[in-house]
């Protein structure tokens, strides 16, 4: 098998492995504080990015960057949009929430041009343009079926979307190891401070499922490591969507949601839009729509 497919099916896995990751997450998010389960399994994370980072190197040498705000802020945005996704799973279902969030690519595309100074055509704002739409009629603002939640589930895809432009921006001059170490730090931060809070005893169905976050997130954090290693980027980056039908599919299963028609057919929008815009990225990423 060519390396590439493998990357692309270790990405599909860790796709999986997200939706697992944040069934967890929805079923934490009603029997604890969204601090305490987070700040555990951020400071777990931590721990592995520093052993994960400095196996070859110092500790000095993986802590020098071109970029220490933006690598800061990159940790901070990846922190507060982890508190924001957690918070709202308490309100929202599964399905719903990521069929907002898998917007994030689009809002990525349409900020690109403003921080990345990367050009956008023509048609590729009209794909994005129509992504939106899509994630309107899931929002379905007015109607009787709009809740506000829906609404914080797409700040998260745009906290998800800065953080991603910001990793983009700084892969440019920093190495990998040092972007992980500073992701963990600084998320850790964000989210570890509150624990002698927030904290409630756990019993051993909740100390079970903080074993399984913390070890789905290291999993899923290495499959990708690997997967880009053996994938460009952008070939990999349509893959992505496949977290929504797990997330869809987990949501049937486990919380017996139903998808209303008009959500499918937003979301479907959504996906179509992020993939069209991700097929010329990967025919050529040099390639502009005009």
């Amino acid at each position: 098998m060519h390396e590439h497919n493998k990357g692309i099916l270790l990405l599909i896995l860790t796709t999986f492995i997200f939706a697992i990751q944040d069934s967890v997450t929805k079923l934490l998010a009603g029997q604890l504080p969204v601090f305490q389960f987070l700040g555990i399994r951020y400071l777990v994370f931590f721990l592995f990015a520093l052993w994960w980072t400095t196996r070859k190197r110092p500790l000095k040498q993986v802590l020098v960057v071109k970029h220490h705000s933006l690598q800061l802020l990159r940790g901070v945005l990846l922190g507060l949009e982890s508190l924001l996704f957690a918070w709202t799973l308490k309100h929202l279902g599964i399905a719903q929430m990521y069929s907002i969030f898998v917007s994030f690519p689009l809002i990525v595309t349409a900020l690109s041009p403003l921080i990345l100074k990367e050009p956008v055509g023509f048609w590729r704002w009209i794909i994005i343009t129509i992504g939106f739409i899509g994630a309107i009629i899931i929002i379905a603002p007015g109607s009787i079926n709009f809740t506000i939640y829906s609404l914080f589930a797409l700040g998260c895809a745009a906290l998800y979307a800065l953080y991603n432009i910001l990793t983009r921006f700084v892969s440019k001059t920093d190495h990998t190891d040092s972007s992980l170490l500073y992701t963990g730090l600084m998320a850790a931060a964000i989210n570890a401070p509150f624990l002698p809070f927030v904290w409630k005893p756990l019993t051993g169905y909740t100390a079970f499922l903080i074993l399984l976050l913390c070890a789905l997130g290291l999993l899923s954090h290495y499959l990708m490591i690997v997967a880009l290693k053996l994938t460009p980027a952008v070939i990999l980056q349509p893959f992505n969507y496949f977290t929504l039908p797990w997330a869809l599919l987990l949501g049937v299963l486990l919380f017996g949601e139903t998808i209303p028609l008009q959500q499918l057919s937003g979301a479907a929008l959504v996906v179509a839009s992020g993939l069209v815009v991700a097929y010329y990225q990967t025919q050529n990423k040099y390639t502009k729509l005009s």
